[in-house]
């Protein structure tokens, strides 16, 4: 009788410990796979976040081309200073104000690359490549450059420029 009792003890033991191992499992399973989700979707609001600064970062740099720099005209005034949006016109040379004296030859803007750091903070690359002349004047002007574009997230949660580098 003895002998049963501690086989029915045992096999109590062995359902409990069953158990046990079941729950743990699941736990860890569930934990796995709430990791792996929460993981894609941070990865997936990065990519959405560098998608957007990159092409944002393409049409403020054209559109400060097109303008030749000039503020007035622009449509991203309330998130990029003006004194970063004229210099982020890649055909700019000297006291030259009139677009219609330039000779374009190339004018190429690079894709944008952009790296998000700390949520709140992001930077855009691009490379620019210019040849132009003026018209009454020998010779030609040619540049290419990377400049970078540095993004800072404000508290209302808009995206805005804040610094630029040209480098000559």
């Amino acid at each position: 009788m003895k002998k049963e009792m501690d086989m029915l003890e045992d096999k109590e033991k062995l359902k409990t410990n069953n158990k046990k191992k079941k729950i743990i499992v699941t736990t860890v399973t569930t934990a796995v796979v709430f990791i792996t989700a929460g993981t894609g979707v941070y990865i997936n609001h990065l990519i959405k976040i560098s998608n957007y600064l990159s092409k944002l970062t393409y049409d403020i740099v054209q559109e400060s081309y097109d303008t030749y720099g000039d503020y007035s005209k622009s449509k991203y005034q309330d998130i990029v200073p003006e004194n970063i949006y004229s210099i982020m016109n890649y055909l700019r040379s000297g006291s030259y104000d009139n677009r219609d004296e330039f000779i374009i030859y190339v004018s190429n803007q690079s894709k944008v690359n952009t790296l998000i750091f700390f949520l709140d903070t992001a930077e855009s690359k691009y490379t620019y490549e210019i040849k132009f002349s003026i018209k009454g004047e020998e010779g030609y002007s040619y540049g290419k450059s990377t400049c970078t574009v540095q993004w800072k997230l404000d508290d209302d949660n808009v995206w805005r420029v804040s610094d630029f580098d040209d480098p000559p």
